[in-house]
């Protein structure tokens, strides 16, 4: 069955990989389908060469005229909104698009199929959101095996390469076991103290005998233990970044992206939450969760949280992270031993 269809997930880009499973079970459904992602700039490297997609749409409001939008959606005969951007579904409305199915928020007049927000999306594994949307508006039920799937592009060879020997310059040969970890997220109230991060990464070197590789982007400032980190802050690609996880033993990490970079490359994670609801965003598999049980978190911006000062990040001990990482890490062993 021939179709043109257009995904509208602007966002971060670990909303995006979230996202991917919707875009792979429709080529799935209908391979002969004409498959387009729309997507901020940020993410476009994370999706460009995915096998189901066949274009994807950078769009940037600033910079990109309506114009630009409004030719994108003319010839769609479905557009499925995963955000809550107004401007694509208005553009979709004006080019005349059949179905246009989304979460109601602003647009319900744009929109043939309105699906109103439930308090029980808040608490809901957000990949199982968009699977509810599609169920509703378009009738298709994806399996939650086929949701809890997430994909991203690989790195070309040039780009596996020039990271090994970025790796090698530190010390770490290939096969070498290593744990990585962006110790810095994009929203100071999922961040852990940079000390402790500190501290946990000494005691993996100096009791589980592996170091940790630091991967991020920004202004990271810390006094790392030498023997126990290496840093390549501010020195890959995402795409490399997503290289890196695939090689990892294991990411350590505050939620956000690179835990579902770890869950579309298969790698075990331990991930923090104080600020994040862990029901919406942890992945399914491969992941441990450590848990603040705070009467106030999660917070997440959909509850207008005005904290200040992350007091769910700090109540976090070193030593509770670091026995989920150590357990973690023996599970791993004890299955590759299998």
């Amino acid at each position: 069955m021939g179709k043109n269809i257009i995904v509208v997930k602007q966002g971060g880009i670990g909303d995006v990989l979230l996202a991917t499973p919707v875009l792979a079970y429709f080529k799935k459904l209908w391979p002969d389908c004409r498959l387009t992602l729309m997507t901020f700039p940020n993410a476009q490297e994370v999706v460009q060469g995915l096998p189901f997609i066949d274009e994807v749409f950078p769009y940037e409001k600033k910079r990109d005229g309506f114009w630009k939008l409004f030719q994108k959606m003319r010839g769609k005969d479905i557009a499925l909104f995963l955000d809550l951007s107004y401007r694509p579904a208005l553009a979709a409305t004006l080019a005349r698009v059949p179905v246009r199915v989304g979460i109601t928020h602003k647009r319900g007049k744009w929109l043939t199929c309105k699906i109103p927000w439930q308090t029980s999306m808040d608490h809901t594994y957000e990949p199982y959101v968009f699977g509810e949307i599609i169920r509703t508006g378009l009738g298709i039920d994806i399996p939650k095996e086929e949701l809890q799937r997430l994909y991203a592009a690989e790195a070309t060879s040039e780009e596996k390469a020039d990271l090994a020997e970025k790796l090698r310059a530190h010390g770490i040969k290939q096969g070498e076991r290593y744990i990585v970890c962006s110790p810095k997220t994009a929203y100071f109230l999922k961040d852990w103290p940079l000390e402790r991060w500190n501290e946990l990464f000494t005691r993996l070197y100096e009791q589980e005998h592996v170091r940790t590789v630091l991967f991020g982007h920004g202004t990271l400032e810390a006094a790392w233990n030498p023997a126990a980190v290496v840093s390549l802050w501010n020195e890959l690609s995402l795409r490399q970044v997503g290289a890196l996880i695939q090689r990892a033993a294991l990411l350590v990490n505050s939620c956000s992206m690179p835990e579902h970079m770890a869950c579309a490359f298969g790698t075990p994670m331990v991930i923090l939450y104080g600020y994040s609801e862990p029901e919406r965003w942890a992945p399914r598999k491969g992941c441990r969760r450590v848990v603040t049980k705070l009467p106030c978190s999660p917070c997440d911006g959909y509850h207008g949280s005005t904290c200040k000062d992350p007091a769910c990040m700090r109540e976090i001990s070193v030593g509770k992270v670091y026995e989920a990482c150590r357990e973690m890490l023996n599970l791993v062993k004890a299955e590759q031993n299998e």
